[in-house]
């Protein structure tokens, strides 16, 4: 019985983390569109590009550049309605506007609280653990705050969405039974974080202080656990603090305050008057993996292939090589040494991790956490401020170092991999989860024709 109960828990929490890594994406996918407008922005106000010198492309530049700034000041809203919308079962228009009623009532009523228990602080509020969303002064909860109403709407909305009532009461059915649900959870959970919350906070800057005295092994570390959790869903609760929240430190660029490594990069970029990105750019150098390493690993699967099945196989890696240089899409190559291969997979997270480790070591600082495309839309904007040309030749270093690795573990170890005897296809993230779920063998015996 109680094996069964813990299965069934273990279930329950597996979906849930499943749920929420899909969620998340919603407000995660804007986040490489809305940095790519922002280098663009910066482009049209580089005094050095003749086009910029037109006073109205500058001030065209000038007004996108701090517009679309914003989103990166105020992800904690934009979290809370994209997970919100990314969770729900259905009526997710609905969900989302619950989202954004609910999360300004929260801050509202945290507000108000703290107004009427002298808890609020006057002046400065940089490095008080307060600070003003929306200019609405309360504890500084970061995009966490965004992160925990986003889940408990949801999870409000999948519960009452679909209750009706009929006559008079109709009104109060459905979405907006959710909402008159969630209205006094949510006043009740802003009064008990007013007083919890700062027990975390000091908790998340402890986390920040041992990030950074470990130095490049943490980077690594970091590198290494980024990777090796994508099977489960579980890195999104990795990256998101360490790139978007305090979990990885805070700063003042131009007099604005921002938190989080992506957050500071993406302020330093924009303002002219800094001279190169912060130190906390080297945790921005995940893709590392995507624009080169995973281009050595395909390589050497493709050299250890069977003769008769060399064609085929190129015109399944060249197009799945392709999409995570460019876009940072590695699903089909990366489930693909799960499901074949696993021990590619572990050395994969391992190598990626050390890569980084050697950025940090390198201090080498770019902008780079999806694909090429995201590289160049940063980097050319940010010319002497990051360390463009040495990422690329560390990056071209990887590639070596990943084709002969995996071409020996592959060759020695004789590994399945696709095109090698009985010749599987690339896999998706989809298939894995199926099979994993089920407790099935993964069928090797799937041919390339």
């Amino acid at each position: 019985m109680k094996n069964n109960e813990s299965k069934l828990i273990r279930t329950k929490l597996s979906r849930f983390g499943e749920e929420f890594s899909k969620g998340i994406l919603i407000p995660v996918f804007i986040l490489p569109i809305v940095g790519i407008l922002l280098a663009f922005g910066v482009l049209l106000t580089n005094k050095a590009i003749p086009l910029a010198n037109i006073e109205k492309i500058f001030e065209f530049g000038t007004i996108l550049k701090n517009s679309v700034l914003s989103i990166f000041i105020n992800l904690s809203p934009v979290f809370c309605v994209g997970i919100a919308a990314g969770m729900a079962k259905s009526k997710k228009g609905n969900a989302a506007l619950n989202a954004i009623v609910l999360f300004f009532i929260f801050i509202y009523s945290m507000n108000s609280f703290m107004k009427l228990n002298s808890l609020l602080i006057d002046g400065n509020l940089s490095g008080t653990g307060q600070g003003n969303i929306l200019g609405v002064q309360i504890l500084d909860m970061g995009v966490f705050l965004g992160i925990i109403l986003g889940v408990l709407t949801a999870i409000i909305h999948n519960k009452y969405f679909d209750i009706e009532f009929n006559g008079a009461m109709r009104l109060y059915g459905g979405a907006n039974l959710a909402l008159l649900i969630g209205i006094p959870i949510v006043i009740i959970l802003s009064i008990i974080l007013t007083y919890s919350w700062p027990l975390i906070q000091t908790g998340i800057s402890k986390m920040t202080n041992l990030i950074v005295s470990t130095g490049s092994f943490g980077v690594g570390l970091y590198g290494f656990l980024e990777r090796i959790l994508i099977p489960t869903g579980l890195h999104h609760l990795l990256w998101v603090p360490v790139e978007l929240s305090s979990v990885s430190g805070s700063g003042v660029v131009d007099g604005v305050y921002l938190e989080g490594v992506r957050n500071i990069a993406m302020a330093e970029l924009a303002f002219s008057n800094v001279d190169r990105l912060g130190p906390g750019a080297v945790y921005l150098t995940k893709a590392m993996s995507k624009m080169f390493e995973l281009v050595g690993a395909a390589y050497a699967i493709y050299k250890c292939v069977d003769e008769e099945n060399k064609t085929k196989v190129k015109a399944l890696l060249i197009p799945a090589v392709g999409a995570a240089v460019t876009a940072g899409v590695t699903e089909p190559l990366e489930f693909s040494f799960l499901f074949t291969a696993p021990i590619l997979f572990v050395v994969h997270a391992i190598l990626a991790g050390i890569g980084m480790a050697i950025v940090a070591i390198l201090d080498i600082r770019v902008i780079v956490v999806s694909g090429g495309i995201e590289f160049l839309a940063m980097m050319l904007p940010a010319g002497a401020k990051g360390d463009t040309i040495k990422f690329i030749i560390v990056g071209i270093v990887q590639i070596v170092i990943y084709y002969y690795i995996f071409r020996f573990l592959i060759t020695k170890l004789n590994l399945k991999t696709p095109g090698r005897g009985n010749a599987t296809k690339l896999y998706t993230k989809g298939e894995y989860n199926e099979a994993h779920e089920k407790g099935k063998d993964i069928d090797l015996e799937k041919k390339l024709n």
